[in-house]
């Protein structure tokens, strides 16, 4: 097994005093078995992280289903059926403010089309 950083130097009393901490008593353990030691609490602790993870993610699902569950088939049929046509050229006039009537949808025509001059390098050559 690899270890994870360089290895101290201890002398022989620092050694045995070492040995007799927590973490001294846990580095002898990992160096006989490292899987049942460092590894499988590893894989544990990512298992039920994602576990209790779980819950608050389904929490977050359940509110949005609720949201889009309160209409119900015949009101979600009606908003389809209801729908407003959708015509570019008459919503272009309404949003600019050239509509007359909003509701008959006819554009104002006190406009002159005009073509304006181009120089005359500007012009097409065919």
């Amino acid at each position: 097994m690899s270890r994870f950083g360089t290895r101290t130097f201890r002398g022989l009393k620092e050694q045995e005093a070492f040995n007799k901490t927590i973490a001294g008593k846990y580095a002898k353990l990992v160096k006989k078995n490292h899987f049942l030691y460092l590894g499988l609490p590893f894989l544990l602790s990512i298992v039920a992280g994602s576990i209790y993870l779980q819950k608050f993610t389904s929490i977050k699902w359940e509110k949005y289903d609720e949201k889009y569950r309160q209409l119900g088939e015949d009101e979600m049929l009606d908003m389809i059926e209801n729908k407003r046509t959708f015509d570019k050229k008459n919503d272009f006039y309404r949003l600019q403010g050239l509509l007359t009537d909003h509701i008959e949808k006819e554009v104002q025509t006190d406009y002159e089309m005009k073509r304006v001059q181009r120089k005359k390098e500007d012009e097409p050559v065919w």
